[in-house]
């Protein structure tokens, strides 16, 4: 607990940390959907739309997925909800980075961060999904596309969220040292 206090003290208000995760998240989850749609894109059994499509049609029901030019309202809803979630994941990626780990090299957060990016597939394949029967099965029967695919864009969501925490640590450190030569200086 001593070591949250110390950090929180050295600038990395719980606010900072929120907004730098929900940043980092959003650029995360772009990375994300890009793995899922690309996979979409050249895929003959999928479109570039079914990802996005699908979270909305967990939300609302297996109505909401079809054909992408009839279903545009849960395409957009469903890139909107993946993108709140993937702000969620990053503020708690943050936290946990900042507060927690405070790793200073840079391999260290990356893996840290694919780590994390399989962690929430687990938790999301195993505990989030199954909540919702029978729309559970457009992400674990492959309707929307392989689970080896899920498991990639997972990593590239960590992946992505560990390099932004690495560039932003290090911007953030640099802002310090800065602060505390001018602090030193005029003392």
């Amino acid at each position: 607990m001593s070591v949250i206090r110390t950090r929180a003290s050295q600038g990395r208000s719980p606010l900072r940390i929120v907004v730098i995760g929900a940043i980092g998240g959003a650029i995360a989850g772009m990375m994300m959907a890009a793995v899922e749609m690309i996979y979409g894109w050249l895929s003959n059994a999928h479109s570039a739309w079914d990802a996005p499509m699908g979270v909305w049609a967990w939300v609302g029901g297996l109505d909401d997925f079809g054909t992408p030019g009839d279903h545009v309202g849960p395409i957009v809803l469903g890139l909107a909800g993946h993108m709140a979630n993937s702000m969620m994941i990053g503020v708690v990626f943050a936290a946990l980075m900042f507060y927690v780990i405070g790793a200073r090299d840079v391999v260290t957060p990356v893996i840290i961060g694919v780590v994390y990016g399989l962690a929430v597939w687990v938790a999301m394949r195993y505990a989030v999904l199954p909540l919702r029967t029978p729309e559970d099965t457009l992400f674990t029967k492959d309707l929307i596309s392989p689970q080896w695919v899920w498991w990639v864009a997972h990593a590239a969501l960590g992946m992505t969220a560990g390099v932004y925490y690495d560039l932003v640590s290090r911007k953030v450190g640099r802002a310090q040292a800065r602060f505390a030569i001018r602090k030193a200086r005029t003392a």
